[in-house]
């Protein structure tokens, strides 16, 4: 098992060292505009944790397994006491936890399962459906779930990062709600979870029921003498499989109960996020017509009201970056548009785009003249951001395009990878990979926005608020 530091390496927004999708992003500009999306949305929100439904699903876990461990009248049996990788800690060893989060991450998919023919009952977004619809299929509807931290007890390969707890760890640990390591005792976390019990699990809150239905039998388990005890999803209660349909049926059936507790606990509709959402609920009421670009969202989240100015800041950071990214985003197109072609048929492409050889030193200087903006990004989001202001600041595109180019072989010589393209004898360029089409000049305006700044992820998470997912 990965150790706790590196799994939240792993699970926070963006390590360009570790990222799968390496091959999509030749420039490594995801790692410096991703820092600053998420100088906005202070991990909240990200490519990988922006479903109400499961949002809510891995916080309901975790309060499931909260009241368990607080609970000395629940005991572990024989099999679970002994159990080495809880090395002496019982219920408070990290592997029991993830134990108990994989257990009931599966009872919620196949309760999906066994109800997905009801109506209301949505499994499109079910983190591991795909799979379980196999195991199901395979027992006859009769699945079995295991209790242990082991993969054994997967249904997703590498379940405990690429199912909901791992996927929605990150902006739980980044509320305050637990540390790295699942220590729900945090000073920071009495308030918050006192929050939860007040609005959502106890009284007449919407998971009450649920709660107390899935505590129980999640004791009764703890409570046998095997090292990993099971169950049949036939000898599941259908009481408490209802109860789980019933919380978790859709995105849009959860947010109609949740909206308010999540706006709350995540102040996105506050400041910089705040300015975001009050935009698009502007869109969503724009009945039948298409969605705004990431760029017309942030123009318009820049013209509201701030009361403080450094939230505002944060969205023209965002303004002022983005198009010289684009820019060389489009550069580097070009220079990718033949399988061979020469430096100066670059020049000729670049200036056929309606673009120049200022083009670039001009959006660079915008970012410069701002010298906090710089200030914000550390470590490789800094270094590259400087690497690409001074390669814009060259005064002709044959540099500019030369520079571009040991960039890019840089950021793929730290990748272990092969450069996509060489220069040869100082002027002709051979691609090895497929050619890129270039766009017409009307389509592609010089300042085009290339990358989103989690707009259509926030959007998606909002959408559940709405009954829209």
């Amino acid at each position: 098992m990965a150790p706790p530091d590196l799994l939240r390496d792993i699970l926070t927004e963006f390590d360009d060292r570790i990222s799968s999708e390496l091959n999509l992003d030749p420039l490594g500009v995801q790692v410096i505009w991703s820092a600053y999306g998420q100088r906005i949305f202070r991990n909240r929100i990200s490519s990988i944790s922006n479903d109400v439904r499961n949002y809510t699903l891995n916080l309901f876990n975790h309060w499931v397994i909260r009241s368990i461990v607080d609970d000395d009248s629940v005991q572990l049996g024989k099999g679970l006491h002994g159990e080495k990788a809880y090395a002496g800690k019982g219920k408070n060893a990290q592997a029991f936890k993830q134990a108990c989060l994989l257990y009931l991450e599966n009872l919620f998919v196949y309760c999906i399962m066994d109800a997905q023919e009801l109506a209301g009952v949505e499994t499109g977004g079910v983190l591991g459906i795909s799979k379980a619809r196999r195991k199901w299929d395979e027992s006859e509807g009769n699945p079995r779930l295991v209790f242990s931290h082991e993969s054994k007890a997967h249904i997703l390969v590498r379940q405990n990062l690429l199912g909901v707890s791992g996927r929605y760890k990150t902006p739980l640990v980044e509320m305050g709600f637990f540390d790295s390591g699942y220590d729900y005792a945090l000073p920071s976390a009495r308030s918050l979870w006192q929050t939860v019990a007040n609005r959502l699990t106890t009284g007449a809150g919407h998971l009450t029921k649920l709660h107390k239905l899935v505590r129980a039998h999640l004791a009764d388990i703890l409570a046998e003498p095997s090292r990993e005890p099971e169950r049949w999803f036939a000898q599941i209660p259908s009481e408490l499989r209802k109860a789980f349909v019933n919380a978790f049926s859709s995105p849009w059936a959860v947010g109609a109960y949740a909206r308010d507790f999540w706006l709350s606990v995540t102040e996105l509709d506050q400041g910089a996020p705040g300015a975001l959402y009050q935009v698009l609920n502007e869109e969503s009421q724009r009945r039948g017509a298409a969605p705004w670009s990431a760029a017309e969202v942030f123009a318009r989240s820049v013209e509201r009201n701030f009361r403080v100015a450094s939230d505002k800041e944060k969205l023209e950071h965002v303004c002022l970056l983005e198009p010289l990214l684009g820019e060389l985003d489009l550069l580097l197109n070009v220079m990718l548009s033949a399988k061979s072609q020469s430096l100066n048929e670059v020049v000729a492409k670049w200036k056929a785009l309606g673009r120049d050889r200022d083009t670039l030193p001009k959006l660079a200087g915008r970012i410069v003249t701002h010298s906090n903006m710089r200030e914000q990004v550390v470590g490789t989001a800094a270094e590259r951001l400087k690497d690409l202001l001074d390669l814009s600041n060259e005064t002709e595109i044959r540099q500019q395009s030369e520079r571009l180019l040991r960039y890019h072989s840089k950021i793929m010589e730290d990748r272990g990878q092969s450069p996509w393209l060489r220069l040869l004898n100082d002027e002709q360029l051979k691609i090895d990979v497929r050619t890129r089409e270039l766009p017409e000049k009307e389509d592609r305006r010089v300042e085009t926005w290339v990358n989103h700044y989690y707009v259509p992820q926030f959007r998606h998470f909002l959408s559940g608020f709405r009954g829209n997912a």
